[in-house]
């Protein structure tokens, strides 16, 4: 899901979520309507990474985790890795037992975004949502990220909130928002095809700036080169 600064990505978080319920028509998950659901159970279903993730106040294999209770040691720890989070983890004091303050403020951004990745993966939910999660990584961290996430995503549904359309490139399906309405939506090839369409000139504007954001998409115009990223965005919900 691609757009602007206030297109109401943020907002189809919030009702996919239901933090708030729809005034007409419906959400549906699989052909069933979430508000014929409780919040809890579809709150179970759905693993979110944030933009700019929180860690609570206990260590670093607490928070993981904090994802599924339940999760053993070896699921942890292999979800750091799938995370690329386990090496930065070992070089701690006390590795996976290593506090991290209040907001997880002894970590870099970056550390506590492949953190709450981690978190996410442990979770083992069909669903898997993505609001610019790899956002504070470095380009290393954020390839290998990309990568791990691609395994990940078998087998869910997997919705990428994205301000750098090199997240959503090999998506199977694109939606791009502007002021609060759908009004795109295929593949990168089928929309890049028309050279005047909303989603072209988003990637205008990042050849142009040089950088992963779509926020100020009405101001500059020059190509962006493609790349490998891979992600899949609603394939059933």
């Amino acid at each position: 899901i691609v757009g602007a600064s206030g297109a109401g990505k943020s907002t189809l978080v919030a009702l996919l979520q239901r933090f708030y319920d729809v005034d007409e028509g419906s959400i549906e998950v699989d052909g069933q309507d979430i508000s014929k659901v409780t919040k809890r159970s579809l709150r179970q279903s759905i693993a979110y990474v944030s933009q700019a993730p929180y860690l609570f106040e206990g260590t670093i294999r607490d928070n993981i985790r904090y994802g599924r209770l339940s999760a053993t040691d070896a699921e942890i720890e292999q979800a750091a890795k799938q995370a690329a989070a386990d090496e930065f983890i070992r070089q701690q004091p006390q590795g996976y037992d290593t506090p991290v303050g209040e907001g997880g403020s002894t970590l870099s951004g970056g550390q506590r975004q492949r953190v709450s990745i981690a978190r996410a993966i442990v979770r083992q939910a069909p669903i898997l949502l993505l609001d610019e999660a790899t956002s504070a990584l470095d380009n290393e961290a954020e390839a290998r990220v990309q990568e791990a996430l691609t395994h990940v995503m078998e087998g869910r549904t997997t919705i990428v909130i994205a301000h750098r359309l090199s997240t959503v490139v090999n998506a199977d399906r694109i939606i791009v928002l502007e002021e609060g309405r759908l009004v795109e939506e295929g593949t990168h090839a089928s929309l890049m095809a028309d050279p005047h369409s909303v989603y072209a000139r988003f990637h205008r504007v990042q050849g142009k700036k040089g950088l992963g954001l779509v926020d100020d998409a009405k101001t500059t115009q020059t190509p962006l080169p493609r790349t490998r990223a891979k992600k899949t965005v609603g394939r059933s919900a």
